[in-house]
C-alpha cells in the first residue's frame, strides 16, 4: 500500500540532476502542479539537485520533490526505482525518459564498444524504464497520462540527407544520429500501442541548447530547450499529439 497521500500528478525524470533534467523539474515543480520524482544514478546527485532547486527559486517547494537512484544501464536499478515509487506512490502519471549520451569525443567513436554504450542507454534504458514503469502509468486514473522521450532532429533520416548545417554531411555522429532514430522507432511503437489505453507517447527534441551535454555550445538557453519537453508533457490536446515529434515551441512534424 501507498504510503505518500500526494494529490499533484506524480512526474518521473530520468537523468535529472543537470542539465535539460534539471530544468525540466524546475519548469515543473515551480508551476506548482506537479510532484517531481528526481532520477539520478545516484541518491545523492538526487538530493543535491533537489537542495538546489529548492534554494533557487521560493515558489518551488521542497515537499513537492522526490529522489529516487534510477541508472538505466542497470535493470535491477530500475526495478528497485519503480518499486520505490510503487511503495510510496503505488501510481506514476507522467513519464520523461530524458537520461542519455552522446558518445561524441570518444577515443573510438565509431567503434563496435561506443555504439553498444551509448544504446545501452539512449535506446536500451529507454525500453527497459519504460517497460518497469508501465504498470504505474496503467494504475493511475489520471486523465492525461504521458510519456515523454527526449529525442533529437539528429535521429530523423530525412535531416540527415538534407544537406543543411546539421546534416550527417556535415555532422556525421553516427553513433548518436543511430540512437536517436531507434528512440523514434521506439516511441512511434509505444504510441500505436499504448493509445487504446489512452497513454500519449511523444518523442520531443529540445534543440541544440547549450549544457554540459553539448560543451557549452548551442544556439539555446537550457530553459528554452527544457521549455519544448515541458510542453510535450503538459499541454496540447493528447489525440492532436498523437504520432507528432515536437521539436521546437511552436512546431509539430511527423516523425
Amino acid at each position: 500500500m501507498a504510503t505518500s497521500t500526494v494529490s499533484k500528478p506524480i512526474v518521473l525524470i530520468t537523468g535529472a540532476n543537470q542539465g535539460i533534467g534539471y530544468e525540466i523539474a524546475r519548469q515543473l515543480t515551480s508551476s506548482g502542479k506537479y510532484h517531481v520524482v528526481i532520477g539520478a544514478r545516484s541518491l545523492s546527485k538526487a538530493e543535491g539537485a533537489i537542495s538546489q532547486l529548492s534554494q533557487s527559486n521560493d515558489a518551488i517547494d521542497a515537499s513537492d520533490l522526490t529522489p529516487v537512484l534510477i541508472d538505466v544501464t542497470d535493470d535491477a536499478s530500475i526495478t528497485a526505482a519503480a518499486k520505490v515509487i510503487s511503495d510510496t506512490f503505488g501510481h506514476l502519471e507522467l513519464l520523461i525518459n530524458n537520461a542519455g549520451i552522446s558518445g561524441l569525443g570518444e577515443p573510438n567513436p565509431g567503434s563496435r564498444e561506443n555504439f553498444r554504450s551509448v544504446f545501452e542507454t539512449n535506446v536500451f534504458g529507454l525500453a527497459a524504464v519504460t517497460d518497469a514503469f508501465l504498470p504505474l502509468l496503467r494504475a493511475s486514473k489520471y486523465h492525461d497520462r504521458r510519456i515523454v522521450n527526449v529525442s533529437s532532429g539528429l535521429g530523423q533520416i530525412g535531416l540527415a540527407y538534407s544537406g543543411a548545417e546539421f546534416g550527417a554531411r556535415h555532422l556525421p555522429a553516427p553513433v548518436y544520429r543511430s540512437s536517436k532514430a531507434a528512440v523514434n522507432m521506439l516511441s512511434a511503437v509505444y504510441a500505436e500501442t499504448l493509445a487504446e489505453e489512452g497513454i500519449l507517447v511523444v518523442a520531443s527534441a529540445p534543440g541544440y541548447t547549450r549544457t554540459n551535454f553539448t560543451r557549452g555550445q548551442g544556439n539555446k538557453d537550457v530553459s528554452e530547450g527544457a521549455g519544448v519537453i515541458v510542453r510535450a508533457a503538459t499541454e496540447g490536446d493528447p489525440k492532436k499529439l498523437h504520432g507528432k515529434f515536437l521539436v521546437d515551441e511552436h512546431a509539430e512534424v511527423g516523425w
